[in-house]
């Protein structure tokens, strides 16, 4: 088995490399990650009887 030029990054049974992702990409995701779970635990407070079946939607 001969070993190409790559053996050394690609080592079995080792982890892949990490890739380098800008820092403002970064900082988007956590922004938007977070506003997805504030806004669904904000949705869930105020509908969590419909959601569970206490309550009908149509019903005020």
């Amino acid at each position: 088995m001969s070993s190409g030029s790559h053996a050394v990054k690609y080592i079995k049974h080792a982890p892949p490399p990490l890739p380098k992702v800008p820092i403002g990409y970064q900082i988007a995701a956590k922004a938007l990650g977070a506003t997805m779970w504030f806004w669904i635990f904000y949705r869930a407070k105020q509908d969590y009887k419909i959601w569970f079946g206490l309550k009908h939607p149509w019903e005020h």
